[in-house]
């Protein structure tokens, strides 16, 4: 195995670089975040609402029990490893690893900065709901995502594979194993090289993939300046005229249907079928609002200091093509 220096930024929470998390979103395969949102954090050209990353805690809480019935299930043992892992020749490239798979005789992952293991246990949870992005127990048909994540820590360490542990709904414990692959490896690291290259350090930012990403790349209007349609720009207008009409239209009809939903049931809390609770129409829970007009008036003063101009947004209106 190659040295790894692991003290390389240690002390940094978030190293400068790009890690195991980044890789999936950066390939368009990640649910989280976009290559637009990785490209922005490292760029720091745009500040963003932070976001509240509990699935993230929730995982990092979960992991010590997913690793134990790892154990119970393997008959091994296995180490976390809290230090950030750099790549041999590109340290901007990095990974955490859940936890390293102890062979016999190993007591700890690393010796002498030199990686001791063959293989890594990443530990994950999912929903239920999602038992369908993962494959027979045993294989590797994992969601992408995690697969790529899997390749670049081996890429990184040069263990030669990745068992990946799930507990779906909290009831459905897996095992999954992924094998070494030299050439995903490769484009991993080309991928990675070409966007740290062009985008990162060229600040260049990647093309939009959500309507979030491209409000937060382009969020004021330059007065008076206008794009000229042509051709090709023309059909997706009519394209848009088309397929909105065409929403419109459905929204009308389930606008419709609903009404006349809302009208049989009346007063009733709920619609049932053959036992089963098809529709429910209940009130939500009141909540407590601040009445600001009562409050200009009452106390202009205490309004007034209290009071803030919120930023405008970009609005979008289509005035139709004939």
């Amino acid at each position: 195995m190659k040295e790894h220096q692991s003290s390389f930024k240690n002390s940094v929470k978030r190293p400068f670089g790009i890690g195991g998390s980044d890789i999936g979103a950066i390939l368009g395969l990640s649910p989280y975040k976009t290559a637009f949102q990785v490209w922005s954090e490292k760029v720091d050209q745009f500040s963003q609402a932070s976001r509240d990353a509990l699935h993230l805690r929730f995982g990092h809480h979960i992991e010590s029990f997913i690793a134990q019935e790892y154990e119970k299930a393997t008959g091994t043992k296995t180490a976390a490893h809290q230090q950030t892992l750099f790549h041999p020749k590109h340290p901007f490239l990095y990974g955490h690893i859940d936890r390293f798979v102890l062979a016999e005789g190993i007591t700890q992952p690393l010796i002498d900065s030199q990686v001791a293991c063959s293989t890594i246990l990443e530990c994950k949870s999912a929903s239920i709901f999602n038992r369908h992005e993962w494959g027979e127990t045993g294989t590797d048909e994992i969601p992408p995502a995690y697969h790529a994540q899997c390749a670049w820590y081996m890429a990184i360490t040069e263990c030669s594979r990745v068992d990946v542990a799930v507990l779906l709904g909290n009831q459905d414990f897996r095992i999954y194993v992924v094998k070494r692959d030299l050439e995903l490896e490769t484009r991993l690291i080309e991928r990675a090289l070409d966007f740290w290259q062009n985008n990162v350090l060229g600040k260049l930012p990647p093309k939009p993939a959500t309507e979030a990403d491209i409000r937060t790349l382009y969020s004021q209007e330059v007065p008076e300046m206008e794009v000229s349609a042509d051709e090709s720009f023309l059909q997706t207008l009519v394209c848009y005229e088309e397929t909105n009409a065409q929403a419109n239209a459905i929204t009308t009809k389930c606008e419709a249907l609903k009404h006349e939903i809302l009208i049989r049931m009346a007063d009733a809390e709920k619609i049932t079928h053959n036992g089963k609770i098809v529709a429910t129409w209940k009130s939500s829970k009141g909540t407590r609002r601040l009445d600001t007009k009562a409050l200009s008036q009452a106390h202009p003063d205490l309004a007034d200091k209290f009071s803030f101009q919120a930023p405008g947004s970009r609005r979008f209106v289509f005035k139709g093509l004939s």
